[in-house]
């Protein structure tokens, strides 16, 4: 047999091949990178919810146990399939043996001060008010809320506004500040519950309409259409019952409208 030319380099098949020297050094940094992380681990403090909890031992150590030291109920608590949710959840709602569980009465009432009105408040006099309970439901503070923006001619947008969230939670940390499109259905629904209102007033009292019509600097013509009557305590009483905009002041215009 012919020899091999000089240039052919002939290798055994089961000798050792040598690793790069850039992989070597990628596995020592990561082997350098899981001690630190396994030091860390050790040497971080355990939550405060083992406090209250007791692992049950001869349990799967694939699948711990703990158990609640106040009722004795059993959780699952492997760190990455369970977590602490769930026992955290069973110490603030389900355990009922818990000594320093805050107990919440969803009818529990709260002292506010009612402002007095302006009718109320006398010549030179001061405007202090009178104490009143209230309930908190979230359902008051949203429809509060839709009237402060109609009151007020606010954008349904403020409601979004990073700085009036922050001033409602501080208020009231329960209350979920609603969406500017929420908000405008409960201005909507808060707007029929008031027509409502006026239309069922209406019907047992004898009204005076009122017309008004001016002129804006805009050279626009508008018609106001204002409701008065006596009610039963002898105050009188006005609602707005029409605000449109009209093509001129003429009588037979006004009527038609």
């Amino acid at each position: 047999m012919s020899e091999l030319p000089p240039s052919v380099v002939t290798q055994d098949c089961n000798a050792p091949v040598a690793a790069p020297e850039n992989q070597n050094a990628n596995d020592g940094e990561k082997k350098e990178m899981a001690g630190k992380n396994k030091r860390a681990i050790a040497n971080r403090e355990p939550p405060v919810i083992w406090d209250h909890f007791t692992k049950i031992e001869g349990t799967d150590p694939q699948h711990p146990r703990t158990a609640c030291k106040y009722c004795g109920r059993e959780y699952g608590c492997h760190t990455k399939n369970d977590g602490t949710s769930n026992i955290w959840g069973h110490l603030k709602n389900g355990c009922v043996q818990y000594p320093y569980k805050v107990v919440k009465d969803k009818k529990q009432r709260y002292l506010i001060l009612k402002p007095k009105s302006e009718e109320e408040v006398v010549d030179g006099g001061v405007c202090m008010g009178s104490l009143k309970t209230t309930i908190y439901t979230p359902e008051n503070y949203r429809k509060k809320l839709a009237k402060m923006i109609i009151v007020d001619e606010l954008s349904f947008r403020m409601v979004e506004g990073e700085g009036s969230r922050e001033f409602y939670q501080a208020m009231q940390p329960l209350f979920v500040v609603p969406s500017r499109t929420t908000i405008a259905r409960d201005c909507f629904k808060l707007y029929h519950e008031e027509r409502d209102k006026v239309k069922a007033i209406l019907k047992r009292q004898r009204v005076c309409l009122t017309t008004d019509t001016w002129t804006s600097i805009q050279n626009i013509n508008y018609m106001c259409l204002t409701c008065h009557w006596v009610d039963d305590d002898w105050n009188l009483n006005k609602r707005i019952l029409n605000f449109c905009q009209i093509p001129n002041h003429k009588g037979s215009t006004m009527g038609r409208m």
